[in-house]
């Protein structure tokens, strides 16, 4: 079942961090896996994150971590990263929380935050900014 794909603040942060790495393509082809499936993507997590999700990316050795809501309408990206030694479970771990307390930009914005113009950033994360309080 589709659904949106929505990535927190951090995990955009870390895909503008990876960008160098020539992964991004892999990357968003990942995304647009989670947007198609939606709970079908990916395997289960566990222990401190029963609930969340993870795909691999390239050849197993980076990660994205989400969720997808209890409606199954919107999957939540809160890391994407490399998984040595488990770091970015840890990371996961510690973005959770507040995951449930932040805003996310849709797979859309993230990639205007990645590849658009310093104005065109401000903008969305104004209108992001803006959905949120209302």
């Amino acid at each position: 079942m589709p659904v949106r794909v929505e990535l927190i603040d951090d995990a955009v942060a870390d895909l503008a961090k990876h960008a160098e790495s020539g992964k991004l393509k892999a990357f968003f082809s990942r995304l647009l896996e989670i947007e198609k499936k939606g709970a079908g993507a990916g395997e289960p997590l566990g222990r401190d994150l029963v609930g969340w999700r993870k795909v691999s990316v390239g050849n197993r050795d980076w990660r994205i971590v989400f969720r997808v809501d209890k409606q199954e309408k919107v999957a939540t990206v809160c890391v994407i990263g490399n998984r040595d030694d488990g770091a970015c479970y840890e990371e996961a771990k510690q973005r959770v929380d507040k995951a449930k307390d932040t805003d996310a930009a849709s797979l859309a914005e993230s990639m205007m935050v990645l590849f658009g113009s310093r104005k065109e950033r401000k903008a969305a994360q104004k209108r992001r900014a803006e959905a949120w309080r209302n």
